[in-house]
C-alpha cells in the first residue's frame, strides 16, 4: 500500500537525491542503470529514492521494468523544473531581481517569469548613460513589427517604432498619450502607422521580431530606465506576447479616452 503525504512536493525537496532522482525520471533516465550514470548519490541512496518515490504514488516500475512519474509525480515534475528554471532566472542577475519590483506585472506572468530564464540585464554606466535607451530604441528600429508598453514618454522610442516599422501596437499611460498628442511629438497624428492604447503601466515592455525587452520599476515605485533586460528566445517573446495582448485587451482606446 502507498505511503501518503500531506505535501508531496515538500517531501521531494526535503531530500536532493529524491528532487534528482524525479527529475531525472521526468527527463528520460529510466532505468536503475541510467539513473546510476546520472546521479551524484550512492548506489543505496538512488534505490532508497526509488522506493520512497514509489511508496507515495510519485513513480512506478512498469512492464518493461522501468521507472516512469505516475500522475501525481508528473504535476510534481513540472513544478521542479519550474523551480529549477526559477532560480537560474535569479542567477542570470541576482541584483536585478533583488531590487525590482516584479509584482507590477499581472500575477500568472510573475509566476511564469521562468520562461524568460536565457535572458540577461545590460546596464547604463557612468561611461555609457544611455546603453538601456539605446540598445531599446536600435532594436525598435531594426524591427518591422513590435508591441510595447512604455509608462514614461521618450522621443527617441517613439522616433524609433515609426521608422520602418509596419506593424506597431503601443499602450501608454495618460500621461504620455498627452505628451505623444503635443505639438512637440515626433508625430501629431498617432494613426499613422502607429496603434495606441491607454491603460495605468508601470513598467516598460517589447516585443519585437526576434527579441523581448523589460523593465521594471524600483520597489519605491521609480521607473528605471537605466537597465533593461533582454531575451531571445521563443519562449521569452511569446510569454511578452501574451503579456501585451493581456495589457492591449484591457487598454482604452484613444477615441473612448478622450
Amino acid at each position: 500500500m502507498k505511503e501518503k503525504s500531506k505535501d508531496l512536493i515538500t517531501y521531494v525537496l526535503r531530500s536532493q537525491v529524491r528532487t534528482e532522482v524525479l527529475l531525472s525520471i521526468a527527463n528520460g533516465q529510466r532505468s536503475v542503470q541510467a539513473l546510476l550514470e546520472q546521479g551524484s548519490a550512492s548506489e543505496s541512496a538512488i534505490y532508497n529514492a526509488l522506493s520512497t518515490l514509489e511508496n507515495r504514488g510519485l513513480i512506478y516500475n512498469s512492464e518493461a521494468n522501468e521507472w516512469r512519474l505516475s500522475g501525481t509525480g508528473s504535476i510534481v515534475g513540472i513544478f521542479l523544473r519550474r523551480q529549477q528554471k526559477t532560480n537560474e532566472l535569479i542567477q542570470t542577475d541576482p541584483e536585478f531581481w533583488q531590487s525590482h519590483d516584479v509584482t507590477v506585472l499581472p500575477r500568472s506572468f510573475q509566476v511564469d517569469l521562468a520562461e524568460l530564464v536565457t535572458g540577461w540585464v545590460i546596464r547604463a554606466s557612468e561611461t555609457q548613460p544611455s546603453l538601456a535607451v539605446r540598445e531599446l530604441e536600435n532594436r525598435l528600429e531594426a524591427t518591422t513589427a513590435a508591441c510595447v508598453v512604455a509608462p514614461v514618454y521618450d522621443e527617441r522610442y517613439l522616433t524609433a517604432l515609426l521608422n520602418d516599422c509596419e506593424r506597431c501596437r503601443l499602450v501608454v499611460p495618460e500621461s504620455v498619450l498627452s505628451a505623444l498628442l503635443g505639438d512637440e511629438s515626433p508625430v501629431s497624428d498617432p494613426s499613422d502607422g502607429l496603434d495606441v492604447r491607454v491603460a495605468d503601466v508601470s513598467f516598460e515592455l517589447a516585443v519585437t521580431d526576434d527579441s523581448l525587452l523589460l523593465s521594471l520599476p524600483f520597489f519605491d515605485g521609480i521607473y528605471d530606465m537605466q537597465t533593461e533586460f533582454i531575451a531571445e528566445s521563443d519562449r521569452a517573446r511569446t510569454w511578452g506576447r501574451r503579456l501585451f495582448e493581456q495589457i492591449w485587451t484591457d487598454a482604452e482606446c484613444i477615441d473612448d479616452a478622450h
